[in-house]
């Protein structure tokens, strides 16, 4: 090697960056999106089903109730996924995420399929604890952090537990819905001073 021939390390840009961020939101809201038009396909589905008495009233218009909240579902969890991929530096691909995203959305077949057979309060605690059990269990396989998995299955179950309050609640939903959504609008903000710049990269402290 000639003396004035210098060693050149490859530069790589920071992963965990403010347009990874921007990227990952805009990922989280387009796949919600999909997820959520073939969740009204279930709800077409449901509409057949009580069509034929498959499916009592009662049962009919709380699933259609519960499929509402199917984009803010998918959307929230996602981004948790995305909050713990920035604290713990254990990512998941892009495949990894449509298949919580998916997961997330079979929840309302399946709620379909037993509240055919069963009050809709047992059916909807069955599915919601296969539905946390099953995305929990993934991301501690990805992440191999306890902290990580209980903290996205805690979020998960208060969805889950809102949900089912908001579907039950009537005329108190707009109420009730309002009240929520300025906590998560505070919680948002709360997380946005979280976010912190270290050598080029997002942390979360």
């Amino acid at each position: 090697m000639e003396e004035n021939e210098t060693l050149q390390i490859p530069y790589s840009e920071p992963k965990y960056t403010k347009l990874w961020l921007t990227l990952q939101i805009i990922y989280t809201f387009v796949i919600a999106g999909i997820l959520t038009a073939i969740t009204m396909g279930i709800s077409s589905l449901a509409d057949a089903r009580f069509e034929n008495g498959l499916l009592r009233e009662a049962h009919f218009l709380m699933l259609g109730e519960a499929t509402n909240y199917c984009f803010a579902v998918i959307a929230v969890t996602l981004m948790t996924v995305t909050l713990i991929e920035l604290a713990f530096r254990r990512g998941t691909n892009v495949f990894q995420s449509v298949l919580i995203g998916c997961a997330l959305c079979l929840f309302y077949l399946l709620l379909l399929s037993m509240t055919e057979h069963m009050p809709f309060w047992g059916a909807y605690i069955i599915v919601s604890a296969m539905t946390i059990g099953l995305i929990s269990w993934f991301i501690n396989a990805i992440t191999r952090k306890r902290k990580a998995t209980m903290t996205l299955a805690a979020i998960l179950a208060g969805e889950y537990a809102i949900m089912f309050l908001l579907v039950c609640l009537g005329s108190m939903l707009l109420l009730v819905g309002s009240i929520l959504l300025f906590l998560m609008i505070a919680l948002a903000m709360y997380l946005t001073l979280r976010l912190k710049v270290e050598d080029e990269e997002l942390i979360l402290k």
